[in-house]
């Protein structure tokens, strides 16, 4: 079986709807937005959906009879009242709808509310009713950087000292023709301390070097 309710968010305070309407209207809306770019024609840009828009209509009866489908049945002017107060403390309210594929449970704003009274039907009072849900959202703070006044003290930066840098490891490179004592020669003055770029360089044989080795130099 159908049921319809509308509250506060806080669930504190509500009713069920006493009388359910022939239909509800459900209107989901997309924002994509088309575009014509030269030479490409016109494009078309996805963006989320609107927020859904439910509608419908019904009335609050005067008195009870087995077309209320609510368990308890208030006046006209109570339905009224509360979602008069509800619209006017700006509060958001909570719409459940059930027995149906469609089931809602959210949070909703009451976007507009029209009311109807008929002839022969005195006391009766026909509404039509337009909810929007409901989407939270917080603002985000912004700091805003103000000029220091004259009166500051001046900021005093330090001199940091600068990093040593490691000097950059030498190396040679292999050649035909090449020998440790030419390489020594070349790097450290004196050919004699082969033994050094030797030892430095794992070789074990320092009589045995081939082109394209290459040596780290002491």
């Amino acid at each position: 079986m159908y049921k319809m309710y509308l509250g506060v968010s806080n669930g504190d305070e509500g009713f069920t709807l006493p009388i359910l309407p022939e239909k509800i209207e459900f209107n989901e809306d997309g924002d994509n937005k088309t575009f014509d770019i030269i030479n490409i024609g016109e494009i078309n840009v996805i963006n989320k959906p609107k927020l859904t828009q439910i509608s419908f209509e019904s009335y609050f009866p005067k008195s009870t009879g087995p077309y209320v489908s609510s368990e308890q049945l208030f006046s006209p002017d109570f339905y009224i009242s509360k979602i008069r107060n509800w619209r006017e403390k700006q509060e958001k309210v909570r719409f459940i709808f059930t027995g149906s594929p469609l089931d809602i449970n959210d949070l909703f704003t009451i976007e507009s509310l029209k009311l109807t009274e008929k002839g022969g039907e005195v006391g009766d009072i026909y509404y039509s009713i337009e909810l929007k849900r409901y989407r939270p959202y917080a603002a985000r703070k912004v700091f805003v950087a103000t000029k220091q006044s004259n009166t500051s003290k001046p900021t005093v930066k330090t001199n940091q000292p600068r990093p040593v840098e490691k000097p950059k490891q030498k190396t040679h490179t292999v050649v035909n023709g090449d020998t440790l004592w030419k390489i020594a020669k070349k790097y450290l003055g004196d050919g004699s301390r082969y033994k050094e770029i030797a030892q430095l360089n794992n070789i074990k044989n320092p009589d045995v070097i081939y082109p394209g080795q290459l040596f780290k130099i002491p």
